[in-house]
């Protein structure tokens, strides 16, 4: 049989430029923000679809790390601000920050219109969740910054991509800005947590903490008194990694006990939870941060009261719902936080997908319990030991 004939060399022009021509058509998909696990190019990053628009100036700041070059502390949590200049008729601007080191979160003066996707290397990097218009020339998105634990330099990568809104690409063009943060001092220890007293064990108390932040040994100051629970860790196969935490059958609860994470108008405080994981020697053996108080998942709010909202007119609900399809919290998908009368309380979080933390399984491989602690940084702790543990895999782990 003779071989098929080849595209000649126009032909396969001819299909790369409908190619380009047909994502360039489907860019304004990516309105609602885009990580850079998303640019087909990535020298290019916005400017491979965004083309034909006036480059406009970017620049990338630390707010708050006292002038001139930054320095900050291990471990220490900082404002950030990227500006798009305003270039003629292109009046409105999107964004996407990325660091390999430290952890970004939204927050700050400007972070509204942000949000946080998981990218390169599952990191999580801050984009916006529709074009933000500028305001006296400019266009400034604020997020947070957490230095990692050992000295050194890191930097932050920010694209601001300046738009007229005409629903094509080619009116845009976009620039970037990279800032180097020098992380200088020790990593700071931390501070040991008081051991309760048999009276104060099933007392709840506030623990508050910095969003994110899982001591490095369980709080034995944190609320007992749940009669079952679950912990389920499979992470053998990437891609497919999953995580179940269940709190059950828990003491008398309100709804406000945790805080309130919803949005402002509804109350909210900005409450952030943390699931911290202990082993029987109580060290930590791995944590997940849902930092996203107030904001948008999958179109609409992250979290959702149960029953009535803390400040309703005819009293509070019994709890809080979380949920976002993109796991970009952590790789978390739902979080519930149910109160109510003793042994009906609960707290229940699933997680999906590479955005989960590694190794989790593997540091329980040996150990002969398990500590689960729901921490929220502006309200309780919750603490459940399982002692029952049916699966002690490197890959897999599951106690009761």
């Amino acid at each position: 049989m003779p071989p098929a004939p080849q595209p000649s060399a126009r032909r396969r022009s001819l299909l790369l430029g409908l190619f380009l021509a047909l994502w360039a058509s489907g860019a304004h998909a990516f309105s609602g923000g885009i990580a850079t696990t998303g640019f087909p190019i990535p020298a290019q990053a916005c400017n491979f679809c965004h083309t034909g628009g006036t480059a406009p100036a970017v620049t990338l700041e630390c707010v708050d790390c006292g002038g001139g070059p930054p320095s900050v502390a291990p471990l220490s949590t900082h404002e950030f601000k990227l500006t798009v200049f305003e270039v003629g008729l292109q009046a409105l601007a999107g964004l996407n920050v990325s660091s390999a080191l430290g952890t970004l979160a939204t927050g700050g003066a400007q972070s509204a219109g942000t949000q946080a996707v998981v990218g390169g290397g599952s990191r999580l990097e801050i984009t916006h969740t529709a074009p933000k218009l500028a305001s006296g020339g400019a266009t400034e998105f604020s997020f947070l910054w957490t230095a990692p634990g050992s000295p050194g330099m890191a930097s932050l990568v920010g694209w601001g991509n300046a738009v007229d809104g005409l629903g094509s690409t080619a009116g845009d063009r976009a620039s970037n800005a990279t800032l180097a943060v020098e992380v200088l001092g020790d990593t700071p220890t931390p501070t040991p947590t008081p051991t309760a007293t048999p009276e104060q064990s099933n007392t709840p108390s506030a623990t508050p903490t910095l969003p994110g932040a899982c001591p490095s040994t369980a709080d034995a100051g944190c609320s007992g008194g749940f009669a079952r629970g679950l912990l389920l860790v499979r992470d053998e196969v990437p891609g497919r990694e999953k995580l179940v935490a269940k709190l059950v059958r828990g003491p008398e609860l309100a709804q406000t006990d945790m805080g309130n994470p919803l949005d402002a108008s509804q109350g909210g405080t900005g409450t952030a939870f943390s699931l911290c994981l202990y082993d029987d020697s109580n060290a930590l053996a791995g944590g997940l941060l849902v930092d996203r108080a107030g904001q948008t998942c999958d179109g609409a709010p992250c979290w959702r009261p149960i029953g009535r909202a803390p400040n309703d007119a005819n009293g509070p609900g019994r709890g809080y719902r979380y949920r976002d399809r993109s796991l970009a919290a952590d790789g978390v998908l739902r979080l519930v936080y149910k109160g109510g009368a003793a042994g009906t309380s609960r707290a229940i979080l699933v997680g999906n997908g590479p955005a989960l933390p590694d190794g989790v399984a593997a540091a329980l491989q040996s150990s002969s319990q398990v500590t689960i602690q729901l921490r929220s940084s502006d309200g309780l702790c919750l603490s459940l030991d399982l002692g029952d543990v049916r699966v002690q895999e490197p890959g897999h782990f599951k106690a009761r």
